[in-house]
């Protein structure tokens, strides 16, 4: 059925309370509503949102009603207070998506340098919860460190330059070519000093060769931890892909046997609109939207059932099947019952019965016709 029905009239007519307000269970969607804004506002998370309220996914329609005031579970509370745990199967977009934040912005919060995940890890994922970073834009320690730049005593030690000793020193020049013999043999030593120290030239050599060689390992274990990092990542996307390919060949084989199996209770009906109808909507849940073998929303269902009963297509929703009907005064199993301007369908079964995909609270099966609140348009045969 159409998502309209869920007014608050409506779900006040079907309970049988009164309908003077809502109740603080309840909240009518307005424009510009997610399910992410209201699970903050209400406490709770939107994974209990969903399930309270029957939802498959994330789509709210403006007038909606909504059930907002449930009991947040162990996992909502952790999500409420900015971190989620990983569970099999999950990408960092994914959880970007459930938490409406950029999957950048989750890898920012966690220090993580790839998209690389694991299961049971904890992350944050809302800036609420994310480490400060104030410490490191607040360390002016190193700019406001003015000593290096006032230490002028370098440039202020004029010692070295006023030191005339040496120049003024013409003994040297003025000696005897005696004394210079002997000043040159005092200087040989110089040579054998020399001689002493080229020993060290070998040790500075194999040195340097030993910082090539450590410098090379490092280069070499470097390059070692990125290949292992490199198969690791492509060994968890191949994982990653095999898994997906499993279940979506899984989904594909039960949606097959749904098919078969509401196949096979079709064809034992013998004709009766009553036991179609009741095989079409066996084994079915309402979802809005929803339209195959184990999930239908009102006109879904009716559709599926004259395509089992005639034999015939129909439009797919509930206003597009009135307008392609003939409307009767004298309704007979197999026509459709329509209500409130075309925005609910059901199947007419006779004796004043229809079967029906109502709501998520209502589901799918057999229900009075006077059971729906409002105007029934009338009745139409294809």
């Amino acid at each position: 059925m159409k998502k309209t029905l869920l007014s608050v009239a409506t779900v006040t007519a079907l309970t049988g309370i009164a309908s003077h307000n809502i109740s603080a269970a309840e909240y009518t969607v307005e424009s510009g509503d997610t399910l992410w804004s209201l699970a903050n506002e209400s406490g709770t998370s939107v994974s209990t949102l969903k399930e309270v309220n029957g939802l498959s996914g994330d789509l709210i329609v403006p007038g909606d009603v909504l059930e907002v005031d449930a009991e947040p579970s162990e996992e909502d509370a952790q999500e409420n207070d900015g971190t989620y745990v990983i569970k099999s199967g999950d990408t960092l977009f994914e959880i970007g998506q459930k938490f409406d934040v950029d999957y950048q912005k989750i890898m920012e919060w966690n220090n993580l340098s790839t998209d690389m995940i694991y299961a049971g890890k904890t992350l944050i994922v809302a800036a609420s919860a994310a480490p400060a970073t104030e410490t490191v834009e607040e360390a002016p320690a190193v700019q406001e460190a003015p000593a290096v730049q006032e230490a002028p005593a370098v440039q202020e030690a004029p010692a070295v330059q006023e030191a005339p000793a040496v120049q003024e020193a013409p003994a040297v020049q003025e000696a005897p070519a005696v004394e210079e013999q002997s000043e040159v043999v005092e200087e040989a030593p110089a040579v054998e000093e020399t001689e002493q120290d080229q020993p060290s030239a070998p040790a500075a050599a194999q040195n340097d060769n030993q910082a090539a060689e450590q410098a090379a390992a490092e280069q070499r274990a470097a390059e070692q931890a990125a290949a292992e990092q490199r198969a690791a990542e492509q060994a968890e996307a191949e994982r990653q892909e095999r898994i997906q390919q499993r279940e979506a060949e899984q989904a594909e084989a039960q949606e097959q046997q749904a098919q078969q199996a509401q196949s096979q209770q079709v064809s034992t009906g013998g004709g009766n609109a009553a036991s179609v109808a009741h095989s079409v909507a066996a084994g079915k849940s309402y979802v809005y939207g929803g339209n195959s073998a184990s999930a239908v929303d009102c006109s879904a269902l009716t559709q599926q059932f004259m395509q089992a009963y005639k034999g015939k297509s129909i439009p797919r929703t509930a206003a597009a099947q009135m307008a392609a009907g003939t409307q009767v005064s004298n309704p007979q199993p197999g026509d459709l019952v329509f209500f409130n301007g075309g925005s609910h369908v059901g199947i007419y079964i006779g004796n004043g019965q229809m079967v029906d995909a109502l709501n998520p609270s209502e589901g799918v099966g057999q229900r009075a016709v006077s059971y729906v609140n409002g105007t029934i348009d009338g009745y139409f045969r294809y």
